[in-house]
């Protein structure tokens, strides 16, 4: 197709190189769905007779029964998913098919294609990134949550904290996450449809009536930008990039936590597997494969920018290279958080035995402070004697009261140093470790996924409602 004034075919390698059509099957629902709100528009206009367009929709609404059913394949000889469906729908009515592609370009189809399913796609990680952060706000919020284990700086015991303010602060990312999906998906308000390939169309096409019909707030202002756009696959991609770091960290705390010695998460059977050599092992695998996928995310988003470097404005073929970099980034993301959901929802959060007593040694700098003694002071008084208390007493051995009040007798005879279950309890700033600052962290995080799930529902439901009215199975976009 299209090689009419050319004495030629198109090379076989070439066509190979040129094709698009295994990363276009993502894109089949959208283009029928923009294909037939094209053609209604065609004919509400004139452009076309209205009885070739009710034609051309009922021959695109067939075509759309048959893929929701997994009847229709894209044939790589159409190249793209634009020609099969073009050539199908031409197959099937005769000459009216070939009135669809009037005052279009697959330059503007493609833009919109684009921008149709990542909206979609950009839908369902925010609603896979909330539910990461439900699940982690269930466990926190549980018994569990009430069980104190270290927090670690530089991966080493620090200060004792509820499970609920660990697990709280990663549901906190992963709500954040969900916003900022949701922040890339309402800036895509504009439909490039009407643009043509680079300055518009003579036509008297409505282009106002078709981005309403798809979803869109407006048309596109610019076409020349409208064809070369793809800021959102960037901000998507990079969006993807932080999930994943997000992913990725409380991945490695589910691999350590696991660690024979450290014995503070106990993974579900459903998450781990064996060795095929040694019957013993118990081994975090999907942990690991979750806490990987950040590295090819970072990947995905810097190829995505040097495919796009030192393009001139207007479309480039280039642009075809970034189409698979982006579809492939929005899959791996989600279906790690889906991994993630339950992984975190089904593990055990566990208190180890206690292998330092002395991580209460800020609240004890903390009275001498409050007793007059420099910061500084105390800070430097407290280390030393901690590290003379080393050379002769086990790490993991309680500390006393009057080996305290021998070593700092400047301390109010009321001070006692905390004990690991109660370290918590004594940081009542805002934000801190107290039962009452780790509720009100909860609490935010949940009216905020709360927030985002309800915004989620609402497009969702307003997007249905819009592929209803052209006839398009909601199987196809699922």
């Amino acid at each position: 197709m299209l090689r009419d004034r050319f004495s030629a075919p198109l090379d076989q390698a070439a066509a190979a190189l040129s094709s698009s059509v295994v990363e276009d099957r993502a894109l089949l629902g959208v283009d029928l769905w923009e294909s037939i709100v094209h053609a209604r528009m065609l004919g509400a206009t004139g452009i076309i007779p209205k009885a070739s367009a009710g034609r051309i929709v009922a021959g695109l609404r067939a075509i759309a029964r048959e893929a929701a059913a997994g009847r229709f394949l894209l044939d790589p000889l159409h190249e793209d998913v634009h020609l099969n469906v073009e050539a199908e729908l031409t197959r099937r009515i005769g000459p009216d098919g070939e009135r669809l592609h009037t005052a279009r370009s697959r330059n503007d189809q493609v833009a919109t294609d684009l921008a149709l399913a990542l909206r979609e796609s950009l839908l369902g990680l925010e609603g896979a990134s909330a539910r990461v952060s439900s699940s982690l706000l269930g466990v926190a919020r549980s018994p569990q949550g009430r069980t104190v284990v270290d927090g670690w700086t530089h991966t080493q015991p620090a200060q004792r904290l509820y499970w609920a303010q660990i697990l709280g602060t990663h549901a906190l990312r992963f709500v954040r996450d969900a916003e900022r999906f949701r922040r890339i998906r309402e800036r895509i308000d504009a439909s490039p449809l009407g643009s043509g390939a680079i300055a518009g169309t003579s036509l008297p096409v409505d282009r106002r009536a078709t981005a309403r019909a798809l979803g869109f707030a407006r048309a596109t202002a610019s076409s020349l930008d409208a064809v070369s756009d793809r800021d959102s696959g960037t901000d998507a991609l990079y969006a993807c990039s932080v999930t994943l770091l997000h992913a990725s960290s409380l991945a490695e705390e589910f691999v350590l936590g696991s660690l024979p010695g450290v014995d503070r998460v106990r993974l579900s059977d459903r998450f781990v597997t064996t060795s095929s050599l040694m019957p013993h092992k118990r081994n975090p695998d999907l942990a690991e494969l979750v806490r990987a996928e950040s590295g090819p995310a970072i990947g995905r988003l810097v190829s995505h920018l040097a495919v796009l470097k030192g393009l001139p404005v207007g479309y480039q073929r280039d642009l075809q290279l970034g189409k698979p970099i982006v579809f492939e980034g929005v899959v791996r993301t989600r279906l790690a958080l889906e991994v993630l959901a339950g992984m975190a929802a089904e593990a055990s959060y566990r208190t180890p035995p206690v292998s330092d007593a002395s991580t209460g040694s800020v609240e004890l700098a903390d009275a001498l402070v409050r007793a007059g003694v420099p910061f500084r002071t105390a800070h430097r008084r407290v280390g030393l004697w901690l590290s003379k208390r080393e050379k002769t007493t086990s790490r993991a051995a309680p500390i006393r009261d009057s080996e305290m009040q021998a070593e700092f007798p400047e301390l109010p005879r009321a001070f006692r140093f905390p004990g690991a279950d109660e370290e918590p309890e004594r940081r009542t700033s805002s934000g801190g470790s107290s039962w009452r600052s780790v509720a009100t962290l909860l609490d935010e995080v949940d009216r905020r996924r709360r927030q985002s799930e309800s915004a989620t529902s609402r497009e969702v439901a307003r997007l249905q409602r819009l592929r209803r009215g052209a006839g398009i199975p909601e199987r196809l976009f699922a």
